[in-house]
């Protein structure tokens, strides 16, 4: 009998210290989610470039103003994914009251010609806007027709995945100097500077050395006052530089 009448306290004795510690939970939630100091005063932005802070705020979707533990930060990461820019984004709360929004944006890096447009290319190939081949700076990849899906979708095209990796590989002194590269049929490269010399790559191959050699070249000759046709890389530890008559 005593034995019965210890276990019938102790259920009550867990019962109700269960019930408290539910109390003191639900309490906390209400002081946490009611109290002004868990208010959003401020929203940081980093890793932003060609995006605004205020762009990349509007669209997650997340203002000052609302209590930081009813944000809903797994919504506002995938709204900012969805701007073709953004490659990668992290949306962290720091207490009391602040939210920091955190991307990795894509970087153009050359254009192609789809529908009569000029479309900005990252790396791996990704459409991310519009662009213009005077105001962009950016080379224009030529020598295949490609399959657009729509911004933020990588662009398809025999021969592109090539010609990206050409120009990341080339020196960044000649890649500001671009104005075109081109894929043939038959794999070789072609490169065109915005001074109109031709330098044939040949196959995609040690490309930065041959870069490197081709901005050897021509600032030997722009130091003697020579003007360069083209450099020809085709045949393999003899490049040929054909000069302007």
């Amino acid at each position: 009998m005593e034995g019965m009448v210890y276990r019938t306290k102790k259920k009550k004795f867990i019962f109700w210290q269960s019930f408290f510690f539910i109390f003191i939970v639900l309490m906390a939630a209400y002081v946490l989610l009611q109290s002004p100091i868990f208010t959003i005063s401020k929203i940081s932005v980093r890793g932003n470039n060609s995006l605004t802070a205020g762009e990349l705020i509007k669209v997650s979707g997340i203002v000052t103003g609302m209590n930081i533990f009813k944000a809903d930060l797994q919504t506002a990461v995938e709204k900012v994914r969805v701007l073709p820019v953004v490659k990668d984004v992290s949306i962290t709360r720091k207490l009391p009251d602040n939210v920091i929004i955190e991307v990795e944006e894509r970087v153009s890096v050359a254009l192609v010609v789809a529908d009569g447009r000029f479309l900005e290319l990252d790396t791996e190939g990704y459409y991310l806007r519009e662009g213009s081949a005077a105001a962009s700076g950016l080379p224009v990849i030529t020598g295949m027709p490609v399959q657009v899906a729509g911004p933020g979708q990588p662009v398809r095209g025999e021969g592109l995945k090539t010609a990206l990796r050409v120009v990341q590989e080339l020196p960044a002194g000649l890649r500001k100097e671009l104005s075109e590269v081109h894929i043939g049929k038959d794999g070789m490269v072609t490169l065109y500077t915005l001074d109109g010399i031709q330098c044939r790559l040949g196959l995609p191959e040690d490309v930065a050395v041959k870069g490197s050699y081709f901005l050897q070249v021509q600032q030997e000759l722009q130091d003697g006052h020579k003007s360069i046709e083209y450099v020809d890389f085709s045949y393999v530890g003899s490049p040929v530089v054909k000069y302007k008559d």
